[in-house]
This record gives C-alpha cells, sequence and structure tokens, in this order.
C-alpha cells in the first residue's frame, strides 16, 4: 500500500490503530512489546502487511541447566532427577528470537536428552 491510510483499509485495522502503534514506535523507538526499532529504518512506502495467527513454533529461553542437563535452581545448585532438554532448557541461541536458528530445538533436545538419559542411569 502506498499510505497507512491505504494499509488499514486494505488490512481492516481500524486507522487510528494503526497510526498510534506506528506513531509510538516512532516516538520511543521501542514497540509496546518492548523490541527496540531503533536501530531499523522508519517505516516507508510501500507498506507491506501479513496476517499473523497464534502458533506454537518454539520457545526462547527456559530453564537453566548445568552440563548434565540438570535443571537449576537460582544458587545454581541442580535438583537431583530434574532434568530439561530442547525448548525447555535455556539454549545456545540466547534470550530472543533474533538469535533463534530454526532446528536448535531439535538439536538441544536429542543432545541434551541424551547426555540428561546418560545423567539420570547414572545417579541410580
Amino acid at each position: 500500500c502506498n499510505s497507512v491510510e491505504a494499509l488499514a483499509e486494505h488490512t481492516g485495522v481500524p486507522l487510528e490503530n494503526l497510526m498510534a502503534a506506528i506513531s509510538e514506535t516512532h516516538e520511543h523507538g521501542v514497540d509496546r512489546f518492548g523490541r527496540d526499532l531503533g536501530k531499523t529504518p522508519g517505516l516507508q512506502v510501500p507498506f507491506f502487511a501479513v496476517r499473523v495467527t497464534g502458533a506454537l513454533f518454539h520457545t526462547q529461553g527456559g530453564l537453566a541447566i548445568d552440563g548434565e542437563a540438570h535443571v537449576l535452581r537460582d544458587d545454581g545448585s541442580p535438583f537431583p532427577n530434574l532434568f530439561a532438554a530442547g525448548g525447555a532448557a535455556v539454549g545456545v541461541s540466547g534470550p530472543d528470537i533474533s538469535g533463534y536458528l530454526s532446528g536448535n530445538g531439535l538439536l538441544t533436545a536429542i543432545a541434551l536428552g541424551r547426555i540428561a538419559g546418560e545423567a539420570s542411569v547414572s545417579s541410580w
């Protein structure tokens, strides 16, 4: 679309809401979700839009673990016989979506799952 008004009409989003969101982001450099957009160029025509629906693709962050996949308490000590792997554990991608590489959750699920399994058997 070649204007914000056309974008609002095309997407069915109320113009006032769209203008408020754009204004908020331009004024503060951060959107209402806390994303820092100060390092990205401002919006310019033409505008594009996509419909986004809820879905669970992966998680970022998760439970802190040690080298044997034990879940760690706040003080850093491990819980006995509590393990985490894959998307349930803090991964190599970092704390936000910008570091996620597709498939990393599967890699850590497989690798840490094996590590957790071996550690759980050796603790018997």
